[in-house]
């Protein structure tokens, strides 16, 4: 967790599911969230996946309940869309310093 005056920040994964079908239709949804799609929420980077799942979404927000807003408010909402799993971060280590 970030902590930004004395308000702490959690990262989350949103993993999401799609229909077979519309792979190619979700892409552009997808790409026109801006950084800030919700007050409390920013994007960090977004995936495509293999597997059970087709796309991930790396996001930081400010409580969880903005974290379940965006995931079901913005993403779960988008056509396409069969299931998301929502993954709150807990770093262990930074290997980047």
């Amino acid at each position: 967790m970030l902590s930004v005056n004395s308000l702490t920040i959690q990262k989350y994964l949103a993993m999401i599911k799609i229909s077979p079908n519309m792979a190619a239709k979700l892409y552009e949804p997808l790409m026109e969230f801006s950084e800030e799609p919700i007050e409390g929420v920013k994007l960090e980077e977004a995936y495509q996946v293999f597997g059970k799942w087709d796309y991930a979404i790396l996001f930081q927000a400010d409580t969880n309940e903005n974290a379940l807003h965006f995931v079901g408010d913005k993403i779960r909402l988008v056509e396409g869309v069969m299931e998301t799993l929502t993954i709150p971060l807990a770093s262990i280590k930074d290997y980047r310093k």
